[in-house]
């Protein structure tokens, strides 16, 4: 089967998948929400500068009860003459920040209202859309941008009535478009940080929880290439077994799989030992180990075994074995039922620490009683140990541990051979 080159990281579809939407989202939220700061502020200030106006005529009906009227240049209110006092609109401005004006007719008569020389406003005119909408119609007024001698404010007109119902004038207040908008900038920037420092922070968490989904993934992963590639020996990693979700679930399954897989093609169905291609796919796994030892065992005499006892009783003897060499060597090397009652055994250490294993092993196994129809025997084993050589492929090293085996068989069986006592065996019993 071909695989396919795919370069892509799941990390950056998870991220483009989670990531990107909440940055869309917060786009949108930031733009409606810069919409709503505006359109809010702009309420606001219609709100306070209908206010300002309204209670601009109030102040002036407390301070005279009278009528406003516009006699030979002088503003009058009742019996009073406000034609230069402009302390009131002053205190205004100074408090609320919005230029305020009292016209007379159309006519602006008192204002807060200068020129670039410092010079008052007064006797400009409104124009004709106020006139029509306050004067003429007696409404309330609000613009957005209205042109007050040549600079952009905004604008709240009301009439201002005489006791009689008629309307002798307007009452402004306004505040500047450009003083407004920096307003409104300034909470729009203090919005737009704020939707950025969501995102960033969403995006952040998002990669987390995404790098961590990946490495989950990714264990699955190598767990299944090794399955792929015959290697049963690779564990699951507990990161994966311990999540709680489907990707929890997912590992639980594949162990399963890995587990079905190696009972069906690497184990052999009588002793569940590694069968001889999996022990192979062990072995090339510690190419280039630089410690590691390759025993070959028998037991001695097992077809008289098969012939006295029958064959049940035999394969009750290979289980036997089977199950004491694997627990023998759990977590430091593998066995393999090699053929018939042949086992190899691979150990990550030196032979010397092998061979006090086996002697162990070899005393165990002699004081195992076997039973069939009331009557009791006895196995040895024969063993041969080859340590690997990093110059040789494990092929040599097979042979040799072989060869070391057979020669024990020739003489006298139940023992340990070494490489080095090619010259004389040991017996079990005699570990010196």
């Amino acid at each position: 089967m071909i695989k396919k080159e795919r370069k892509q990281r799941l990390v950056y579809s998870i991220l483009r998948l989670s990531v990107l939407p909440i940055t869309i989202l917060g786009i949108i939220l930031t733009a409606y929400s810069q919409s709503s700061v505006r359109e809010g502020m702009i309420f606001e200030v219609e709100k306070n500068l209908s206010g300002i106006a309204h209670n601009l005529i109030s102040l002036y009906n407390m301070m005279d009860a009278g009528d406003f009227s516009y006699e030979n240049g002088r503003v009058m209110k009742g019996e009073t003459d406000f034609t230069s006092d402009y302390r009131l609109l002053d205190d205004i401005k100074n408090d609320t920040g919005a230029d305020v004006t009292i016209f007379i007719g159309d006519v602006r008569c008192l204002t807060t209202l200068v020129n670039k020389e410092g010079k008052r406003l007064t006797r400009t005119r409104v124009n004709d859309v106020v006139r029509k909408i306050v004067l003429e119609d007696g409404e309330d007024y609000f613009s957005h941008n209205i042109d007050v001698v040549g600079a952009s404010y905004f604008g709240y007109y009301v009439p201002i009535r005489n006791d009689d119902g008629r309307i002798i004038g307007i009452s402004f207040a306004g505040k500047s478009v450009k003083s407004i908008h920096t307003s409104i900038n300034y909470m729009m920037q203090g919005n737009l940080i704020i939707c950025l420092f969501v995102i960033v922070l969403a995006g952040f968490l998002c990669n987390i929880s995404a790098q961590r989904m990946v490495a989950t993934i990714q264990g699955i992963k190598n767990y299944l290439a090794r399955l792929a590639h015959g290697d049963f020996s690779h564990k699951m990693p507990e990161q994966v077994l311990e999540r709680k979700d489907e990707l929890g679930e997912m590992g639980e399954y594949a162990l399963s799989v890995g587990y079905s897989l190696e009972e069906m093609i690497s184990r052999d169905p009588l002793t569940k030992l590694l069968n001889r291609r999996a022990g192979r796919i062990q072995l090339e796994n510690r190419i280039g180990q630089k410690s590691f030892t390759i025993v070959m065992g028998d037991i001695d005499f097992f077809k008289s075994v098969n012939d006295t006892y029958g064959h049940e009783m035999g394969d009750e003897v290979l289980c036997y074995v089977a199950g004491e060499l694997r627990n023998m060597m759990s977590d430091i090397g593998f066995c393999v039922r090699w053929g018939g009652e042949e086992f190899l055994i691979g150990y990550d250490g030196d032979a010397s620490l092998m061979r006090e294993m086996l002697y162990c092993f070899q005393k165990k196994l002699q004081q195992k009683k076997f039973c069939h129809e009331k009557k009791e025997f006895t196995i040895t084993m024969t063993f041969g140990v080859a340590e690997y050589g990093r110059e040789e492929d494990f092929e040599k090293t097979i042979e040799r541990a072989d060869e070391l085996l057979y020669y024990g068989k020739e003489h006298g069986r139940d023992q340990i051979v070494m490489d080095s006592v090619m010259a004389g065996a040991w017996k079990a019993g005699s570990l010196s």
